[in-house]
């Protein structure tokens, strides 16, 4: 064989750079380890992070249909209005990663990943010239007062996720220099944060009313998972399934208010009531990443990831009444660099 031998792809738990026909014997029980200078001792990397998310209810806001006055079936419902009638989609974020190899079977890991904001909306209409169709909502209180909104019934929503863990990698088994298989345990730290504003306005009476719910979810908790890597020259595939057990220290606020040219309606009753509770979630994450050696301290990172949350009090529930219990799963794809020394 001429030429040296490449260097296995950047691995926090990867077993030293050795050529296999020079791997070391098996150490003995009371043996000391020497980790290959070859190897990344420290780690950092920088990704941009593309998520799109479920939003995790149904909840029907709203309808029109045909104006009483002008002796149509009320019953004929024209379109109706849902919270889930847009879709959120990929919105951009951050993943950063430090990690630390401690020895050739243990590594630290710190990872962020967040900032993806995503806001959505829809509205359906009526007929402000000729007042032949309303929108018409159960959770406001101005259809009730005035028969009806003419111009519109809509709502935009917001939401924006922060994830923030430090978990240790040990090595289960090691197959030759390019296979390794480790188990993982650490800290997790997750929020989700919403914000949803169902908003019904009528030209006729000038009056707009905001019937706006906000929500905090900060879970905190231990997960474990499990990591399978494989390596061939530059190039490494590695794939990362994990469970968190997480306390859920949630907040929800709900307030409803009426205004515009003409004040709020006679019989309209403002109000602004919050709740806070704890919850059980569960959150799973699965990943697949994969890194090409560009230099010998350097690498370019693609991937994908999934996660799937339980135990939120997501905003459009809170229309009505408080409630927790939703589930919001996230998924999409990653692009950065790898730094290893």
């Amino acid at each position: 064989m001429s030429g040296p031998t490449p260097l296995p792809p950047p691995s926090l738990s990867a077993a030293p750079s050795l050529p296999p026909a020079s791997l070391p014997a098996a150490p003995r029980p009371n043996e000391t380890i020497v980790v290959s200078a070859e190897s990344p001792r420290w780690i950092v990397s920088a990704e941009a992070l593309w998520l799109e998310r479920s939003v995790g209810s149904s909840i029907p806001l709203g309808f029109t249909a045909v104006n009483d006055g002008s002796h149509g079936p009320w019953a004929q419902a024209i379109d109706g209005l849902y919270s889930d009638d847009v879709l959120f989609p990929l919105q951009a974020g951050v993943r950063l990663q430090i990690g630390a190899r401690i020895d050739d079977r243990t590594a630290i890991q710190a990872t962020y990943w967040g900032l993806q904001q995503w806001s959505v909306g829809s509205a359906i209409y009526g007929d402000p010239d000729g007042e032949t169709v309303l929108a018409q909502s159960r959770w406001l209180q101005t259809p009730a007062l005035i028969g009806g909104f003419d111009d519109f019934l809509g709502y935009t929503y917001t939401s924006r996720v922060d994830n923030a863990e430090i978990n240790q990698r040990l090595r289960l088994s090691s197959y030759g220099p390019w296979v390794d298989a480790n188990w993982l345990w650490g800290f997790r730290y997750f929020r989700l944060s919403e914000n949803f504003t169902l908003s019904g306005s009528d030209l006729a009476t000038g009056v707009l009313e905001d019937l706006n719910c906000r929500t905090s979810n900060n879970l905190v908790g231990l997960q474990a998972g499990i990591q399978w890597i494989r390596g061939w020259d530059r190039f490494q595939l590695t794939t990362e399934g994990k469970i968190g057990l997480l306390a859920n220290f949630y907040t929800q606020r709900a307030t409803d208010t009426a205004g515009g040219t003409s004040g709020s309606p006679p019989g309209f009753l403002p109000f602004d009531v919050s709740h806070s509770g704890t919850d059980l979630s569960v959150l799973f994450e699965v990943a697949l990443l994969g890194t090409y050696r560009v230099s010998p301290h350097l690498w370019l990172r693609a991937g994908y990831q999934l996660y799937c949350v339980t135990g939120l009090a997501l905003a459009p529930r809170q229309v009505g009444n408080f409630g927790h219990g939703g589930t919001v799963g996230l998924d999409g794809l990653s692009l950065g660099l790898e730094a290893g020394w």
